[in-house]
């Protein structure tokens, strides 16, 4: 059961408790993704190395930093070239994680266009002063508002 994590190092702002790498800047988030697409066509051949050549990732992650940054343009393109080098059947699981304040209607709706399946929301509290104290991007209404939107 191979899975595939790519790790999208951006952040709108530091969270106090994250230990991840990321970078608050954007500016080189362009080369980034060149790069990204880069390595993937590099490591086609990662699965058969393993042993597992027939294999087809049963999982596909994006986590961070915080993935939800990225617009859907970039997003799908990412999926695109790994998609080209690891095709992955229907039933497996794609997952973003993904802040609240990133999960507009507009942006739900674009991700629910994409080979997405699967959102992890990253509510670490309902609490206004957890999340303050946490130096979160989003508040209370924001991630309850982001749980509805997806619900829907």
């Amino acid at each position: 059961m191979p899975g595939i994590y790519i790790h999208i190092p951006f952040c709108r702002q530091a969270c106090h408790y994250c230990n991840f790498h990321f970078s608050v800047s954007q500016k080189r988030k362009p080369e980034f993704l060149q790069a990204l697409q880069k390595e993937i066509a590099l490591q086609k051949d990662f699965f058969a190395s393993a042993g597992l050549k027939d294999e087809k990732p049963d999982t596909v992650y994006l986590g961070g930093g915080t993935p939800s940054v990225l617009t859907s343009l970039e997003l799908n393109e990412i999926f695109g070239g790994l998609h080209k080098y690891f095709p992955w059947d229907a039933v497996a699981e794609i997952t973003l994680e993904a802040n609240p304040d990133d999960l507009s209607r507009e942006k739900l709706k674009e991700l629910k266009d994409s080979p997405i399946n699967r959102l992890s929301i990253g509510i670490q509290s309902f609490r206004e002063e957890d999340l303050l104290y946490m130096n979160r991007s989003h508040n209370a209404g924001q991630a309850r508002a982001a749980l509805e939107n997806a619900l829907k």
